[in-house]
């Protein structure tokens, strides 16, 4: 059965199960209120007519009722939820396939503009390599994946993704429930960081005495309270206990305020990670990376990651009614309740608090893989790539741009071996010479993240991918297209020789593959031909293979002259008076442009200039 059919009938099928729960929850609130309105009126009745013990027993008897009633209308209703999230996972299943996206999330905040091909290749954005991926919810989930389509990843870490990626993508029902639980809370795509730092900082025992006070003083106060309701003893003994109650809590009122700034804003989240992580800790599969996992979710004390979460999440709860000033106030200081959540958070923080961060990364890496997974799983024609360890392999059999629709995009094939070499694109205005270099950087970044590419056969080696394709000028900087161009270059070459590069912040040990767009376009065509073909040659001499496209003509005569330099090009034809392109990738240099007919198509008299 063909993707879109499994996902439009799975949408049906859980908007039908939505709307059925919806029905159910709406009888249930109806007789809850009869309920309600019946145990009232039998409480009133029966004491109207004095019959106290009758009356509490309807009372108790209704209360239980009641609450009985109000547990099974949430559960009925998280059911519903559960369903309608369920629904909307297909939705944006069948949308992604048109290449639109229901979901916000476009990873930019992952972005630099300074990146080696991240913002030329749509790494992010609204139409996008991580849109087109991304099921991941939580912050690390989204990390993890940004962070894999940023660099090029080890090639036993890319087989040992592909071999998980097999396992999970038959469990169509697993992966959809793990996303369709994550949409339950929105505040789970918060950082964690704060969470972590304090559930690894050095941990501070509260003083030995409090275990005692938090249990002695309670009592005493409560003591004089009812001898003073009994009228045994003054008021002032009662408000004078509750002082010394107040001067207990100042002592650590620093650090419940600190602990509570810490856990409050991911503290909501708790709650679904538990259910997240539970999800987790049910994947199949004897792959290392889902092996690796579930061990991961498992603390020293050999208790389920999602029940330690459970635990801390009702924890962090508890402490943060504090920052209600009227609970704080009637019960928090009576209870002395900041000292009983410190205790008890610095308990489990000394039990779990080093596996916390190790739980995050785990459900991380579980979304990560969901989301390569989830696309190879909607597109079962795409090609998992073949990762060799060469020195510098690149060949691709139709391939296509995989963030274009399926009826919009043209396949071509190129095989691309041993580095100095450099493939020449030549072309006429429009006729896919960026879109095809787009094509093959994007699949590369893909193959290289772990993921399917869209091609009939892709075998790469890794490779540090580099472009210079969309520079533009500055008003802020004072900078040029043209000097924004040569900045970019500039990082190429550092790429190339990073031992003789000061500007290059980490050293490359990778082959580069470049993609250079319109080389040089900023400058005369004489300067544009001498820098290009200087750049060229120098590259020659590098681990850097890639692709330049370019007007100049004449660059294609390296080729006859040194053997390094292959021509390629895209061809217009003028049928019936209009332009028409096949975008099919041709052995040679190009013979026919289109920019005198494009621009007497707009009115310039061409035929007048001899």
């Amino acid at each position: 059965m063909p993707p879109e059919t499994t996902f439009l009938d799975r949408q049906q099928e859980f908007t039908q199960k939505e709307q059925a729960a919806q029905s159910n929850y709406n009888q249930l609130a109806f007789w809850r209120l009869i309920w309600f309105v019946g145990a009232v009126a039998g409480v009133w009745l029966l004491a109207r007519f004095d019959q106290q013990l009758a009356a509490a027993g309807v009372l108790l008897v209704g209360l239980i009722g009641f609450m009985l009633l109000l547990k099974k209308h949430q559960t009925i209703r998280q059911e519903r939820d559960l369903y309608h999230q369920l629904a909307f996972v297909n939705q944006d299943e069948v949308a992604r396939l048109k290449r639109q996206y229901l979901r916000p999330e476009t990873g930019e905040q992952f972005s630099s503009p300074t990146h080696s091909y991240a913002g030329d290749l749509d790494v992010f954005g609204k139409h996008s390599l991580f849109r087109l991926l991304n099921r991941t919810h939580t912050y690390e989930g989204q990390r993890r994946l940004a962070k894999w389509l940023k660099a090029p990843s080890a090639p036993d870490a890319i087989r040992l993704r592909q071999e998980a990626v097999a396992e999970l993508k038959p469990q169509l029902e697993w992966r959809q429930q793990l996303e369709a639980l994550a949409y339950a809370e929105p505040t789970i795509n918060q950082s964690p960081d704060a969470l972590v730092k304090w559930a690894t900082a050095e941990s501070e025992p509260l003083a030995g005495y409090l275990s005692i006070v938090r249990f002695l003083f309670p009592a005493i106060t409560i003591g004089l309270f009812i001898g003073w309701l009994l009228g045994y003893v003054q008021g002032a003994a009662v408000l004078l206990a509750l002082a010394g109650h107040g001067l207990v809590l100042s002592q650590i009122s620093a650090r419940a305020k600190g602990v509570s700034e810490q856990t409050f804003e991911i503290a909501t989240a708790l709650r679904a990670y538990q259910a997240l992580l539970k999800q987790a800790e049910a994947v199949k599969g004897d792959t290392v990376r889902l092996r690796a996992i579930r061990q991961a979710l498992t603390s020293d004390t050999k208790l389920a990651a999602s029940a330690a979460i459970g635990q801390l999440g009702r924890l962090t709860e508890g402490l943060n009614f504090r920052r209600n000033p009227y609970f704080a106030l009637l019960i928090g200081v009576a209870t002395l309740w900041d000292i009983h959540y410190l205790i008890k958070l610095e308990h489990w923080r000394q039990t779990h608090g080093p596996a916390l961060s190790l739980w995050f990364e785990a459900l991380g890496e579980l979304e990560a893989l969901n989301s390569l997974c989830g696309f190879a799983y909607a597109h079962p024609s795409y090609a998992t790539p073949e990762i060799v360890d060469d020195k510098f392999v690149l060949e691709l059999t139709s391939a296509a741009h995989p963030l274009l629709a399926e009826n919009n995009s043209v396949a071509n094939s190129l095989i691309l071996r041993g580095a100095g070499q450099t493939v020449l694109i030549t072309g006429s205005n429009m006729s896919g010479k960026s879109t095809f270099l787009r094509t093959v950087g994007t699949n590369v970044v893909l193959a290289l993240a772990g993921g399917v590419v869209r091609a009939e056969r892709f075998r790469c080696s890794p490779v540090q991918v580099f472009t210079s394709m969309r520079t533009q000028d500055s008003l802020e900087e004072s900078t040029s297209s043209f000097y924004a161009e040569l900045k970019r270059l500039q990082t190429l070459i550092g790429l190339t020789n990073p031992d003789k590069s000061a500007s290059v912040s980490s050293k490359n040990t990778l082959p580069v593959l470049y993609f250079l767009d319109e080389i040089l376009k900023g400058t005369n065509s004489a300067d544009r031909h001498r820098g290009a073909e200087a750049l060229i040659r120098q590259l020659h001499h590098t681990m850097a293979s890639g692709f330049v496209s370019t007007h100049d003509l004449e660059l294609g005569q390296l080729t006859d002259a040194d053997g390094f330099v292959r021509n390629y090009h895209f061809q217009s034809d003028l049928v019936n008076g209009e332009l028409v392109f096949d975008y099919k990738l041709r052995d040679g240099i190009c013979k026919s442009f289109n920019a005198s007919q494009l621009m007497r198509a707009i009115g310039i008299e061409m035929d007048a200039v001899k």
